[in-house]
């Protein structure tokens, strides 16, 4: 009962987002989304967690962190995860140079199976420090600010072979994302809304997940938010370095 109770708390949340992101102008983009995430396993508490991702004329990122896990309850499995990322912001306008950002960062999972669906959530904040730009020059001062992030996934397994270890399923998520700091307008505001739909496919120790990505970016002074458009290509890859026990 706390498990439905929670996901209909979750899908007001995520369509109270919506309606405080509705507007009628919007500036269009249409880019592609490839990323690649790994886990090394080292202990039974204990992984190792690796990603990159490249926006073509948006951004790279590379992350690095350590992950603990554990078990809120015998059926809701957790994960905390401490890390950092470096940054390379780009801009569709050739005059504005590459900013750099460095990012602290850490989240928490909570995932449990609701009849055949697996329902992801996580909370993740960043703390963002971006180089500041002045009439498109690069300065040596950095911005800083939060940005707190809710993610809320559900995944529906669709053809399964159990002898050869393989998959199909079909995926969706909603996250949301919020600025808060000094630095922000009014102190609080909502970033982004990022909407995704798509279908994966698991064998051995990777999943690769084909999807699109409907992403809605408020601008950061008064204007038109952006609705991007975008063609998603994910990588998962797992590894086990536990030592074997022998019996």
């Amino acid at each position: 009962m706390n498990c439905y109770k929670l996901i209909f708390y979750c899908v007001l949340l995520v369509l109270s987002s919506l309606k405080s992101l509705a507007q009628e102008d919007f500036i269009y983009e249409n880019q592609a989304w490839i990323g690649y995430l790994t886990s090394a396993r080292v202990s039974d508490r204990i992984s190792i967690w690796n990603d990159a991702h490249f926006v073509p004329e948006s951004f790279l990122i590379v992350r690095t962190g350590a992950t603990y896990h554990f078990n809120f309850s015998e059926k809701v499995k957790g994960t905390s995860t401490l890390g950092f990322a470096r940054l390379w912001l780009y801009s569709r306008n050739d005059l504005t140079p590459t900013r750099n950002e460095f990012r602290p960062w850490g989240q928490t999972t909570a995932t449990f199976n609701l009849n055949k669906f697996t329902i992801t959530n996580r909370f993740r904040y960043d703390a963002r420090f971006r180089q500041e730009i002045d009439d498109d020059i690069l300065l040596n001062n950095y911005e800083f600010n939060w940005r707190l992030r809710y993610f809320l996934m559900a995944q529906y397994p669709i053809y399964k072979n159990s002898e050869k270890n393989t998959e199909w399923y079909a995926y969706s998520y909603n996250e949301i994302l919020f600025d808060t700091g000094k630095n922000v307008t009014n102190g609080f505001r909502l970033n982004q809304n990022r909407f995704s739909i798509g279908i994966g496919y698991k064998f051995d120790n990777l999943k690769i997940q084909l999807g699109y990505l409907n992403m809605i970016k408020n601008p950061t002074t008064d204007g038109s938010k952006t609705l991007a458009n975008t063609a998603m290509l994910m990588v998962f890859h797992n590894f086990d370095l536990r030592t074997k026990q022998q019996h």
